[in-house]
């Protein structure tokens, strides 16, 4: 499988994943014309889509569906709740016959790949993660949670690949202007993750063959790329763990990712 991340954080997060000759977004959080543009930088095109997965309702993961679905008809892959919750300002009315609710931790065949759903623990309804296996190859997609529970972590180890959130740094997140109401929604086990808590997590669930982390979902004003490097680097050393050995990758808000290959 082959993943091009086209955008990630609080402005829109969008991803493009392909198999043989289907190919599929995550989250739809850019304009149409953003995904066209950024596709063309990485050669190639928006035409074609054979699903978008939805992970939860928030805007800046479903304000482009509605151009998009006027282009063209495309199956939406999403847990009920993230159906019930989307804002018709952004989808407009959307073929009844194109949505496919996904349910936790169940295994669906695409052919091309198996994908299991799982929750993810966010102030949206019923928001989830995704596996996607290929073969002997995995790739793991969470972002938006704050939390990601102990007795769940068989279910995404040892994958190929993770995409997962790492949105702040805990001191940048305190002292910045932001109104103390939304840092408290952040800091909870229903906002978001921070450098060291991704990073500690991370130990946990990687195995021997996984590859690449990319980390997500950066804040712009509340995080750093090169912060949250030299914490994952630090949290890793202390639990023993080697980060040079995987491919830390940063995803961007602004622009896209070269093709990565899992």
């Amino acid at each position: 499988m082959k993943l091009t991340v086209l955008a990630s954080g609080s402005k829109g997060n969008a991803s493009l994943l392909e198999f043989k000759n289907k190919k599929y977004l995550i989250d739809c959080g850019i304009t149409y014309r953003q995904l066209k543009l950024r596709l063309e930088q990485q050669s190639k095109t928006i035409e074609g889509l054979s699903g978008i997965f939805i992970t939860h309702e928030h805007r800046d993961h479903t304000s482009g569906l509605r151009v998009l679905l006027n282009n063209q008809q495309v199956p939406i892959f999403a847990s009920e709740g993230t159906f019930k919750g989307l804002d018709k300002r952004y989808t407009g009315p959307i073929d009844p016959s194109l949505i496919h609710f996904l349910r936790e931790e169940e295994t669906y065949d695409f052919e091309e790949f198996n994908l299991i759903p799982f929750n993810t623990y966010h102030d949206a309804i019923e928001p989830m993660g995704y596996k996607f296996i290929e073969g002997k190859n995995s790739f793991v997609y969470m972002t938006d949670t704050g939390y990601f529970p102990l007795r769940k972590y068989d279910l995404i180890k040892d994958a190929t690949a993770y995409m997962v959130e790492s949105n702040y740094e805990s001191e940048m997140l305190l002292e910045s202007e932001r109104p103390w109401l939304l840092k408290r929604r952040i800091l909870d086990d229903q906002g978001h993750l921070s450098n060291e808590d991704s990073a500690n997590m991370m130990t946990g669930i990687v195995g021997k063959n996984t590859k690449y982390i990319i980390l997500a979902h950066l804040s712009e004003d509340c995080n750093m790329p090169i912060v949250a490097r030299e914490t994952y680097d630090i949290c890793f050393k202390t639990n023993n763990h080697n980060l040079d050995q995987y491919q830390l990758i940063i995803a961007k808000q602004h622009m896209s990712l070269n093709e990565i290959i899992i």
